[in-house]
C-alpha cells in the first residue's frame, strides 16, 4: 500500500509541524533511537524503504507530546492503529527500533 502524492506532501508537512511543535528536531530523535539524525530526515521524508519506520517516529511524536502536553497537528494518512493495517509488521512497530 502507498501514499498518493497528496498524501506524501501531507504527511512531510505534518512530521515537520509536529516536530516544531515539539522543540525537536532530526538529531533530537535521532539520539532517541540511537540513530543519526540524516536516518530520521530519511524517514520523515517517506524515504526509508521500510513502511513501519514513519509509524515509529509517528508514535514517539505523540508519546512525547502525550508527556509534555502538547497538542499535535493531526496525522491525516498515518492515522489510527498500524496494527490494524494488514501491510504493517506489527512487531516492528512494537519492537520500536529504527536502523540506520
Amino acid at each position: 500500500m502507498s501514499l498518493s502524492l497528496g498524501q506524501r506532501i501531507a504527511t512531510k508537512r505534518e512530521f515537520r509541524e509536529n516536530m516544531r511543535r515539539l522543540g525537536l528536531d532530526a538529531d533530537d530523535i535521532g539520539r532517541a533511537f540511537g540513530v543519526d539524525g540524516s536516518t530520521i530526515e530519511t524517514i520523515i521524508d517517506l524515504k526509508s524503504g521500510v513502511l513501519e519506520y514513519p509509524w515509529i517516529v509517528r508514535g514517539y511524536l505523540i508519546d512525547v507530546a502525550r508527556e509534555r502536553g502538547v497538542e499535535l497537528t493531526p496525522f491525516t494518512a498515518l492515522k489510527g492503529d498500524p496494527h490494524d493495517y494488514w501491510f504493517l509488521d506489527g512487531a516492528v512497530i512494537d519492537a520500536n527500533v529504527l536502523h540506520d
